[in-house]
């Protein structure tokens, strides 16, 4: 049984939207672990190091809980679809791991960081 074109590009809008959601989670782990960021000195808005400290790990658990429905899905969608209209399907699948990977990667590092350091667990050096 062959999947319809809907839901090829459906499946393809989904996973193009949730890449978009993996950068902008991937840009606020960037400005989480910047020192600069949380002081008055860089340049950046108030409202931008709200957004970033009250919605960084909602956005990341949405990220996350989207991404193993996706691949769960994209999987599924997969196995049915030809090898030419799934090759993309795969390609944004595996992107979108290293993207998480990536994300992890840097929230951990610091947080390790700073405790073999002695520090708090979010601190960030002045």
């Amino acid at each position: 049984m062959k999947p319809s074109p809907a839901g090829f590009w459906g499946a393809l809008a989904a996973g193009a939207a949730l890449t978009a959601l993996g950068l902008a989670v991937l840009a606020g782990a960037v400005f989480r672990e910047t020192s600069l960021f949380w002081r008055n000195v860089g340049g950046y808005p108030v409202a931008l190091r709200d957004l970033v400290l009250t919605d960084f790990y909602p956005a990341f658990a949405i990220y996350f809980l989207g991404l193993i429905f996706g691949s769960v899905a994209g999987g599924q969608l997969l196995f049915r679809a030809r090898r030419r209209s799934g090759g993309i399907l795969l390609l944004i699948c595996l992107l979108n791991w290293l993207l998480f990977t990536a994300i992890t990667t840097m929230v951990l590092w610091n947080n390790i960081e700073n405790l073999m350091e002695g520090r708090p667990l979010h601190y960030h050096a002045p």
